[in-house]
């Protein structure tokens, strides 16, 4: 009952702000304007989002060995493209996350470590971002004169480490366990315990964190890249440098688990920061339903390989039966 209550409230988000956000654009010039987008573009978008996808199974597959689970960069590939799918689906990018740590468990047999694995990942990737933005946003704020384009950015920094501070301390982990008397369960406790081996196994391996958080900085800004070239394709001629700075936060604000699939969240933070910086209306609103429209496309291609996965997995099963 409470999941479908949830449920509801998200849709109810999502269409809330899409009514608000839509109700006074005339829909007919928007689909003329999205018709008529540029596509040498959007070879070079997909080549990028793929590109990206590379990067964050490498970024994963470095955590894993680090734990001493190895397994090949195809392998963690596809189960990021079919992870993507199931955030389609499934409450924000957490639902692609637990599928992720569903598929390399059941691959490596090691269930905690997979999960230790997929959460460093998206934890050092959300430091990327938001530091990203932060730097970004000092430099728009200093060309516009005001200090308003810094103050998301920072709050979220803020935040995030607050929330990183008391979740990676296993004293701080040891105090909430006494308080809420969850340590009387052992399962509990062991899984604990387990999870800040990997943390540990990550802190002793020299050069594990410089690798990883220039391969997600890296990430950062080819995702920023991609929605650039969306603009451009478009013809939106808005600098770079203001996508640098508001395109994390955007990111941030559409991970939140709000609305379904970030629809409604999304959009607003497209027409809220770009129409500040001089993009029109038809083209804030375009450049928000032209990526949901290519984020859509290329998590279809990772519902392929999703499909793919469970009819192989039959095929063994039935292999296996058969002896």
């Amino acid at each position: 009952m409470r999941k479908r209550y949830l449920i509801f409230v998200k849709l109810a988000v999502s269409i809330s702000l899409i009514i608000f956000i839509y109700r006074k654009t005339p829909l007919d010039q928007i689909g003329d304007l999205l018709f008529s987008i540029d596509l040498r573009y959007l070879l070079p978008i997909a080549g990028l989002l793929f590109f990206n996808t590379v990067i964050s199974a490498r970024k994963w597959q470095l955590f894993l060995r680090a734990d001493d689970v190895e397994l090949p960069l195809w392998n963690l590939t596809v189960s990021y493209l079919s992870g993507t799918f199931c955030n389609l689906f499934l409450p924000s990018s957490i639902g692609g996350d637990s599928y992720r740590i569903y598929d390399i468990a059941r691959q490596s047999k090691q269930a905690v470590r997979s999960a230790a694995s997929v959460f460093a990942d998206r934890l050092s990737g959300f430091v990327a971002m938001v530091t990203l933005s932060l730097i970004s946003s000092i430099v728009v704020s200093m060309i516009f004169g005001t200090a308003r384009f810094v103050v998301i950015p920072s709050l979220l920094l803020l935040i995030f480490f607050c929330i990183v501070f008391v979740m990676v301390s296993k004293e701080q982990v040891g105090k909430f366990m006494n308080f809420t008397r969850l340590n009387r369960f052992d399962t509990l406790n062991r899984l604990i315990n387990k999870l800040f081996i990997s943390f540990e196994n990550y802190g002793r391996r020299r050069g594990l964190l410089g690798r990883v958080m220039t391969l997600s900085f890296l990430f950062q800004i080819l995702a920023i890249m991609i929605v650039y070239l969306m603009a451009r394709s478009l013809g939106a001629d808005t600098p770079f440098y203001y996508f640098s700075a508001f395109v994390p936060v955007i990111m941030v604000m559409e991970a939140l688990p709000i609305s379904i699939y970030g629809i409604g969240v999304r959009d607003y933070g497209y027409v809220y920061f770009f129409t500040q910086v001089g993009m029109g209306d038809l083209q804030t609103r375009s450049l928000a339903l032209c990526f949901m429209t290519i984020s859509i496309c290329y998590s279809l291609i990772g519902g392929l390989f999703f499909l793919y996965k469970l009819w192989a997995g039959k095929q063994a099963d039935a292999t296996v039966q058969n002896r």
